[in-house]
Formats: structure tokens, sequence, C-alpha cells
């Protein structure tokens, strides 16, 4: 869902690159995630979250909610599948707190579905 940095200086496209290239040798392709750049976790929120949809389009985003939306916004608009380590994570925001169900979603593990039913 994330992917947290404490290297400020990152190359973001190289970054991207390199992690879309390590997903290709697995037979899997880079989706819509987030990705923090800062010195400490004590900055995370100081402009440094980037809402990256392919390895050559991301977007500099004002706070960490705001890339995740951008994210969750972006896949559904675009048909695009949540990053496979995180799918649940990201299938419950959508639910959860965007409303947004479709025939086309992933299960949810049980005790996510049970606390998505309880919450709502």
């Amino acid at each position: 869902m994330f992917d947290f940095n404490v290297q400020p200086s990152l190359d973001l496209q190289h970054h991207l690159e390199k992690k879309a290239a390590q997903l290709q040798r697995k037979g899997l392709q880079l989706q819509p995630h987030v990705v923090v750049l800062c010195n400490t976790m004590d900055d995370i929120g100081m402009n440094c979250a980037y809402a990256c949809l392919h390895s050559g389009v991301y977007y500099c985003a004002t706070t960490v909610l705001e890339a995740v939306d951008i994210c969750i916004k972006a896949a559904f608009v675009f048909g695009l599948d949540y990053p496979q380590a995180s799918r649940s994570a990201w299938s419950f925001v959508q639910r959860s707190v965007y409303g947004i169900c479709h025939k086309y979603d992933h299960r949810l593990p049980s005790r996510a579905q049970e606390l998505l039913t309880d919450i709502q």
C-alpha cells in the first residue's frame, strides 16, 4: 500500500522503474500505490507523498491521505488492480470509506468482511 523511504533525495522515477522491473520479473505489473519520501517518520505529511499510478506517472500530493485518495479513484476510474501484496487493505478502504463495491472486486478476508459489515 505504501513505500516509505527515508531518503528525500531519492530519484522517484528511478525507484519506480526499478520496482516495475522487479514486479515484471514476477509476472506482475506496477499498480497504484503511495510513496512517501521523508527525512524521518515525524516528517510524514510535509509534502512528501506521491500517488504513483504507473512507472512514469506520479502526482505529488499535499498529504498522504490525498495520495491514497488519488490512487483509489484512479484504480476505479481506469479499471486498475490494487497491488497484490496490499489488495485486501486497498479493497477495504475502497468499500468502507468510499462505499464502492462492484462485481470485479476481490473478496475480502472473512474478518475484514465482518468488520466492514459491523461499521456499515
